[in-house]
């Protein structure tokens, strides 16, 4: 693909974390040309090292990653499948349990290091020669021409471009510069996250109980002794965890989770982030684009953060890749709105789904608890509905870009 001189490159990306740099791989491997612009300025292989946060990576996910190129460079002795998935109800006997074996698949997924996810897209990266990763930059200042998008940056530099996207995270700059209004709901909740070891092996199963004051997950890595935890609950519950020596953090955990493997052996840091849901007005404007936490936030209780940001990715890649062959303007609002229809719906009924679980197993009635208790053990009991959950949850069923499909 062949640049006009008067560009600096096709797209600047806004963003180095893992839906901008998923995006530079995808686009980078179509021939555009890419700046990738990032905040950080830690250097490749440097993703901090005590970073405890885990995701869970649908099957979907898994697809982009190695359509993006980046798969093959994942650090093998940390891809850990899960196959099985329990959860329950605190407040009473419900619970409802998954397994992959149920619809003829080997994995529900993958639990993955934030860290390791990153390093893997950065070396990808780093084998594009189309994709320009640029270090401590961020932009300051955004003109719009009828053809082009400007950006003023920190250090001086002017990048001109057919199109801008922003990948900067919740509290973007990029967006921040634009104008555009980000709706945020904040759940007066933190998520307190830590890799833990156990007593009981985790046998490949992803755990999660419900209580009123919020959900707490289990997510297992390759070691079978070693969990990812994602521990949400009030700000001052969650300060006071932080607080607590070694012995007494593991004690409140093994309550917590109802001793399911057990004792607690060790844990890693402790690291706190709050909670909130926020989706922004609008995910385009005239050369201008909006992915993952720059458009929208989720309550981590189903672990679906990054995989929706990769969706927005592979979704956006594909109409951008579509429009290039019918040799269009790739910055056109009537272009990018093809992408904010397909996402936003879809990401709204994400949101309100998770919102609808979070209040129903935080509302202390008893009725409603009963309520809940029961409808657990009717879908247990239920394999098709079962089933139909998983492989949407999974990545497998629903309205998905090429990059996400098993045939691409």
């Amino acid at each position: 693909m062949k640049q006009k001189n008067k560009f600096d490159g096709d797209i600047v990306i806004v963003g180095g974390g893992i839906t901008g740099s998923s995006l530079a791989c995808l686009l980078g491997e179509a021939g555009f040309g890419i700046i990738l612009l990032d905040a950080d300025i830690k250097s490749e292989h440097m993703s901090e090292k005590n970073d405890p946060r885990v995701f869970a990576i649908t099957i979907a996910s898994e697809r982009i990653l190695r359509k993006a190129g980046a798969w093959v460079f994942l650090n093998k002795e940390n891809i850990s499948p899960f196959r099985r998935m329990h959860v329950w109800d605190k407040n009473g006997n419900g619970e409802i349990h998954f397994e992959s074996a149920s619809i003829c698949e080997p994995t529900m997924g993958y639990i993955l290091p934030h860290r390791d996810i990153l390093d893997a897209l950065h070396e990808r990266i780093c084998d594009l020669e189309n994709v320009r990763h640029i270090k401590g930059v961020s932009p300051i200042k955004i003109k719009r021409e009828a053809d082009a998008a400007i950006l003023d940056c920190n250090n001086e530099q002017q990048f001109k471009t057919k199109l801008v996207v922003a990948a900067d995270g919740s509290n973007s700059k990029t967006r921040e510069l634009l104008n555009i209004h980000y709706q945020k709901y904040d759940y007066r909740q933190s998520a307190l996250a830590s890799i833990v070891t156990t007593e009981i092996p985790h046998d490949e199963v992803a755990r999660q109980r419900f209580s009123d004051d919020g959900p707490l997950a289990f997510l297992p890595m390759k070691n079978p002794y070693k969990s990812g935890i994602v521990w949400s609950s009030s700000p001052q519950w969650v300060e006071e965890l932080l607080k607590f020596d070694m012995a007494t953090f593991h004690s409140e955990l093994e309550a917590a989770f109802d001793n399911k493997l057990g004792k607690i052996i060790e844990s890693t840091e402790r690291k706190v982030f709050p909670l909130s849901r926020a989706q922004a007005e609008h995910y385009v404007q005239p050369r201008f684009a909006l992915i993952g936490d720059s458009a929208h936030t989720v309550h981590p209780l189903a672990g679906l953060g990054a995989n929706l940001g990769l969706l927005d990715t592979a979704s956006l890649a594909e109409i951008l890749i579509d429009t290039f062959n019918l040799d269009r303007d790739i910055g056109r609002l009537q272009v990018l709105r093809r992408y904010e229809r397909w996402r936003k719906g879809e990401n709204r009924q994400i949101m309100y789904l998770l919102d609808g679980f979070k209040y129903l197993f935080e509302n202390q009635f008893q009725s409603v608890q009963w309520l809940r208790n029961f409808g657990l053990d009717v879908i247990d009991d239920m394999p098709i509905v079962k089933n139909m959950i998983m492989m949407r949850a999974m990545g497998l069923k629903g309205n998905l870009p090429k990059f996400a499909r098993n045939h691409a």
